[in-house]
């Protein structure tokens, strides 16, 4: 019998099969196996052989186990209350590694150039009620025209269970996403940021109020020059643990950027 599982599974590792597709197979292949051990374990017990039946009984009590939750994780979208992984993590202080867009903000290369990150600050963006309308908007345009995944990174929730044992909340878009199109424009005393899916769409998103620890009015424009490196779209809807396991909640989307500059000519 398992030679016979042995074969299988060395035949699929030839074919290209998606990797969840691939998890099914082996979990039925399994639920096979696990038959297998109900009988021999029935057969000793019954035959009297007491002591290496209940070695027996007790591994397929434990393989009986991990393939229930495998079952959970493969075929649903829904996390066991009895999952002891994160307890395992735990103890053995493993970090759930998430995929690369979960965890870092998803960096193109930028329409308006390329800045040296050594030389760019982060600044604080204030929007309005109507910037904030038009943000919302500008994510749900974006996620369905499929330039920006709202999928928590394809992960299930027992993945995402895992990885809110680390983190307070995973974001349906990830860390967050490169907009397609930003700028920065100097309007009646104000940096005032556009974005958009182009610039024949743009519209104000914010005005940068702050370069790093330092506001925005106390640059002195003589000396230094600064410019728009990147506009990241963040935020929305996000999923957190909660009482009954992992919850999902709404939440508006933000706009984080990063601000460039160089000594003034």
């Amino acid at each position: 019998m398992f030679s016979f599982l042995d074969a299988i599974n060395s035949w699929l590792g030839y074919i290209n099969i998606e990797a969840k597709t691939k998890g099914r197979i082996y979990d039925i292949l399994s639920f096979l196996g696990e038959l297998y051990m109900v009988y021999i374990t029935y057969r000793f017990l019954a035959n009297g052989f007491w002591a290496r039946g209940l070695i027996l009984l007790l591994v397929t009590v434990v393989l009986a186990y991990f393939l229930y939750l495998n079952t959970i994780y493969y075929f649903t979208n829904r996390t066991s209350k009895i999952d002891i992984t994160p307890w395992i993590y735990k103890v053995l202080h493993i970090k759930p590694q998430p995929q690369a867009q979960g965890g870092t903000k998803v960096r193109n290369i930028p329409a308006n150039g390329i800045y040296d990150n050594r030389k760019t600050m982060p600044g604080k963006l204030t929007m309005n009620a109507t910037e904030q309308q038009f943000v919302n908007q500008l994510a749900a345009q974006l996620i369905q025209q499929g330039l920006v995944k709202a999928d928590y990174d394809g992960q299930s929730d027992r993945e995402l269970k895992q990885r809110l044992q680390h983190e307070p909340q995973v974001n349906a878009i990830g860390k967050g996403t490169l907009l397609p199109y930003f700028a920065m424009r100097f309007e009646n005393g104000q940096h005032v940021v556009y974005a958009g899916v182009n610039e024949a769409h743009a519209q104000p998103v914010g005005t940068v109020t702050q370069v790093g620890l330092q506001r925005i009015d106390q640059v002195d424009a003589n000396h230094v020059q600064i410019f728009l490196a990147a506009a990241y779209l963040t935020g929305g809807k996000f999923k957190m643990l909660g009482r009954r396991g992992v919850m999902e909640k709404n939440a508006d989307y933000q706009i984080e950027v990063e601000i460039a500059s160089k000594a003034a000519e």
